[in-house]
């Protein structure tokens, strides 16, 4: 779906099974993480669906990184995938189940580890480092334009902001199973309230 600045649903595509993530390419396509079907659908600025990677396990989340490689988050497969095509592919981290990315200036990749509730830091030369741990199921992860990380413990129904050096502040608590938090480009923040039907949108300095 697309929502117009009017507030208008808009359908893009239609007969995806299990869509969990999308993601949006230099050329107008969306990639878009099909649970059900274990694929990344690719849609094109005409409405056509294709598939682009087959063969996955329970694909939850992607993103493109700065050198242009998609991500994706295997949540059964417990690992996080690198495609520069979908024939050529590399392993990022395994070992848990992951639920969200993100990457920072500083050319980490942050994964949110649901198994072990902990936000998790791969550094460009493969090293991993705990950022912060007992986040009570961290679904969804953002970086916001100081740097900081913005994350949806969704057990605990909070919104988090937590520095790289582990420091956490709570933005919002009691919320309805908080996910997927994302800043547009105004550099509001919003967050998804699973349970409420809703989103929601939180202003400040971030």
């Amino acid at each position: 779906m697309r929502i117009t600045s009017a507030g208008r649903i808009v359908q893009i595509a239609g007969g995806l099974k299990g869509p969990h993530d999308l993601e949006s390419d230099a050329h107008g396509n969306l990639y878009v993480a099909e649970t059900g079907r274990n694929r990344i659908a690719q849609i094109t600025p005409n409405g056509v669906v294709r598939s682009y990677i087959d063969g996955l396990n329970a694909p939850v989340d992607l993103a493109f990184n700065p050198q242009g490689e998609l991500l994706v988050c295997e949540f059964s497969g417990e690992r996080v995938i690198a495609f520069k095509s979908p024939t050529d592919k590399r392993i990022v981290i395994s070992g848990f189940r992951p639920h969200g990315l993100a990457f920072h200036r500083s050319g980490a990749t942050i994964v949110n580890d649901i198994t072990g509730s902990r936000v998790v830091r791969v550094s460009p030369d493969g090293k991993v480092d705990v950022i912060a741990a007992k986040v009570e199921l961290p679904i969804g992860v953002v970086i916001g334009p100081s740097g900081d990380l913005y994350v949806a413990a969704r057990d605990a129904g909070q919104l988090l902001r937590i520095t790289l050096s582990g420091s956490r502040t709570i933005l919002l608590h009691g919320l309805k199973t908080p996910r997927d938090p994302v800043f547009d480009a105004k550099g509001d923040l919003f967050v998804a309230e699973s349970d409420a039907g809703r989103i929601l949108k939180v202003t400040g300095r971030f």
